[in-house]
């Protein structure tokens, strides 16, 4: 399953991992906010093999997004990114 989550920040974008999807949004009203997605095919082989500390939660995804420079992470629907089908398919 895919988390998303929206984020303010200005994290290292070369520093991000392959697990992690991020975008810039251009829609926003503020300055430097971020869609981030874990990508799950990824982020799983990652967790498994211990590389990576995350549980899985939301909370230890959120941690873990602060620990790279982004703030005020919330987590959103994926469906505001992928659309009617997100939430079922990702």
């Amino acid at each position: 399953m895919t988390v998303c989550f929206r984020a303010k920040g200005e994290p290292d974008l070369n520093a991000i991992p392959e697990w992690l999807s991020v975008e810039f949004s251009l829609d926003a009203r503020e300055p430097r906010l971020y869609s981030v997605w874990v990508v799950p095919g990824i982020a799983e082989v990652v967790i498994a093999l211990g590389t990576l500390g995350v549980d899985g939660s939301v909370e230890s995804w959120k941690t873990h997004l602060e620990s790279l420079g982004f703030e005020d992470v919330v987590q959103v629907s994926c469906f505001e990114f992928f659309g009617p089908r997100a939430d079922r398919d990702r």
